[in-house]
């Protein structure tokens, strides 16, 4: 069963194990060339999220302004991992393709806010998970 997300640290590695598992499903999930794109895509997104995850900005989010103006940052973040992690924990438990691209669409607004916010993220990994769920639609 996936952990509690308390920071935005955790909330990565949730976005990075979810990347992951549509990883292996692509074959179920999506036609051929975009499966194909879509591997060649993570090997690129997986080490750039990793290295986010230890940007300065991730792990003391209340030392910039920027992160609090972002809502990045106490009770507003709370907020939105505690909704996040609702929807993740719903698609762990009951699956499903709706369950999927909800936490999807949840963990997309949360990234746009952190590649509005860090410098030198840039919004990537936020358009990658826009692309997968306009594909899961199909």
């Amino acid at each position: 069963m996936p952990e509690k997300i308390e920071n935005l640290d955790d909330f990565l590695t949730a976005i990075i194990g979810l990347l992951k598992l549509i990883e292996k499903s692509s074959p179920l999930l999506f036609r051929l060339n975009f499966r194909t794109n879509f591997s060649h895509s993570l090997e690129e997104a997986l080490p750039r999220l990793n290295k986010l995850k230890e940007h300065d900005y991730i792990q003391f989010p209340t030392n910039y302004e920027a992160m609090i103006e972002s809502g990045l940052t106490g009770i507003q973040l709370d907020l939105k991992l505690e909704s996040f992690e609702h929807s993740y924990l719903e698609f762990h438990e009951k699956g499903g393709l709706e369950n999927l691209m909800l936490v999807l669409d949840k963990g997309r607004i949360l990234l746009a806010s952190i590649a509005d916010t860090v410098p030198g993220f840039g919004s990537f990994p936020q358009e990658l998970i826009e692309f997968i769920i306009e594909e899961l639609k199909r």
